[in-house]
This record gives structure tokens, C-alpha cells and sequence, in this order.
């Protein structure tokens, strides 16, 4: 499970710089687009955050017990 939520993560970032990318050719103040543009960033910016978070919590307990040096059983 925590592979797929990586390879979405990865999916994500690319994506958001293709729309980087785009965002050179468009005029700024086009019919409030650089706000709605600016409002849709910062959502996905805590989207990402918060999924990234909570990769932790996908990985196997044995791969948490490892990291943390914790007692295996």
C-alpha cells in the first residue's frame, strides 16, 4: 500500500510541474485565473503534505519497529 501512495506522490509532483510549466504562456491577471490558480496550489500542497504523513502509517509494522530500532519479536 505504501508503494502505490509513493508512486501517486510521484504522479502528483509531476503534474504540478507540467502545470508550472503550462502557467509561463498565461497571462496573469486573465479572469482571475493566477488566484484560482494560486487557491488550487495550496490545496494540493496540503493534500500532498498530509498524504505524505501518513505514509508511515501504510508501512508494514515490522518496517516501523526496524526504522525506529524497537524490539522485533
Amino acid at each position: 500500500m505504501s508503494q502505490q501512495l509513493i508512486t501517486a506522490l510521484d504522479c502528483l509532483d509531476k503534474a504540478m510541474r507540467n502545470l508550472r510549466q503550462a502557467m509561463v504562456d498565461v497571462p496573469f491577471r486573465r479572469e482571475g485565473f493566477k488566484a484560482d490558480h494560486n487557491t488550487f496550489v495550496r490545496s494540493v500542497a496540503v493534500l500532498r503534505t498530509s498524504l505524505s504523513y501518513s505514509r508511515s502509517q501504510l508501512e508494514p509494522a515490522s518496517a516501523r519497529r526496524r526504522r525506529r530500532g524497537g524490539p522485533r519479536k
